[in-house]
């Protein structure tokens, strides 16, 4: 291999990586949302552990956009290198392309910025995520990084400015994806630009919430009540994601032959993914488990289903789904059968 050949990297259009990409860029979005909710309810409530989930929250956001990203580089045909100019590469406003790589740019700095604010300074020496002072500890500098979070955190009102602005580019993050795929919807039934963007938008919140909680329980130890606080706003944003999925699924269905062809191979060659991946397994059965533990929480003091295993179990199948749905997504419309007439 040649020294030009470590720098360029062949894809193929519309291969895995795009996939992995959309589920890290929906989680990493997510994650942020239920970080700043967290970070918002945090010292409103009778229960601890919102800072653990705020800090787990933003350091998901912060490994999933950095490792999305590095995916969708590689993604790229053409030299690797190359490939880190491509925000400043183009130039037309009107694709969703464009827009979102700068959305994509500028999230992942404030999620960065946010992340320093939260584990550095002297509002957070006792880290509860760990990981990050444990890091920068063996490096040196975590000393000048107290220093560092210290004089830029903003108070007050400039720092709900921030975390709203945080928010709006966590959202977009999510939804560009969708939208993105939508510019092509004319000619691809399932990338509905109406449905798709707020299908990603709830499987995203969805799953960041199931990924930052669960790192939470499991690292953090967080009460069980806040667990279950989370798991039951999960257990809404499913429920929206299911209606958007069947209204998806019923456009297909009673839509034009292109529209017909779509719905008769989703339900066919690719049926056992939609319906025991997708839809049962990442849907149906975190909202069975979920309904179990919220009727032990009526019917009893202590509640037994509310154990890291069983909440690890429904929090992963919440996961598993959001990546089966957008591999769904992307492959099945790439193999969508050709009406002609």
């Amino acid at each position: 291999m040649t020294a030009p050949e470590l720098f360029w990297l062949e894809a193929g259009h519309w291969d895995i990586f795009v996939a992995v990409y959309l589920f890290l860029g929906g989680v990493s979005g997510g994650s942020y949302v239920v970080a700043s909710i967290a970070e918002t309810v945090a010292g409103r409530s009778e229960y601890d552990g919102y800072e653990h989930v705020t800090r787990w929250g933003l350091l998901t956001a912060f490994v999933t956009i950095a490792v999305g990203s590095i995916t969708l580089l590689l993604h790229l045909s053409g030299p690797f290198i190359r490939a880190f100019t491509f925000p400043v590469s183009f130039t037309n406003w009107t694709s969703w392309m464009a827009i979102g790589t700068w959305v994509i740019v500028l999230f992942s700095l404030l999620v960065t910025v946010r992340l320093l604010w939260a584990t550095f300074g002297a509002k957070a020496t006792a880290d509860p995520s760990g990981l990050p002072r444990q890091l920068v500890a063996k490096l040196g500098v975590e000393g000048l990084l107290d220093r560092l979070a210290d004089a830029t955190r903003p108070t007050g009102i400039l720092d709900m400015g921030v975390r709203l602005v945080g928010v709006g580019l966590a959202v977009l993050v999510v939804v560009y994806t969708g939208l993105l795929l939508s510019d092509v919807g004319w000619n691809v039934p399932l990338w509905d630009p109406r449905l798709l963007p707020l299908l990603f938008l709830a499987s995203g919140v969805s799953a960041g919430t199931a990924a930052v909680v669960m790192l939470a329980q499991l690292a953090s130890n967080i009460d069980s009540h806040l667990v279950h606080r989370f798991s039951l706003f999960d257990d809404a944003v499913i429920t929206v994601e299911i209606v958007i999925l069947g209204i998806l699924l019923y456009t297909l269905a009673t839509g034009g032959v292109a529209a017909t062809e779509t719905y008769a191979s989703l339900t066919g060659p690719y049926g056992p993914l939609l319906w025991v991946g997708v839809l049962g397994l990442g849907l149906v059965v975190p909202l069975l488990i979920s309904g179990a533990q919220q009727a032990v929480e009526f019917l009893r003091e202590e509640n037994k289903l509310m154990t890291k295993p069983i909440c690890s179990a429904k929090f992963g199948l919440v996961i598993a789904g959001s990546f089966m749905l957008r591999f769904l997504i992307v492959y099945a419309a790439i193999h969508q059968p050709v009406v002609v007439g």
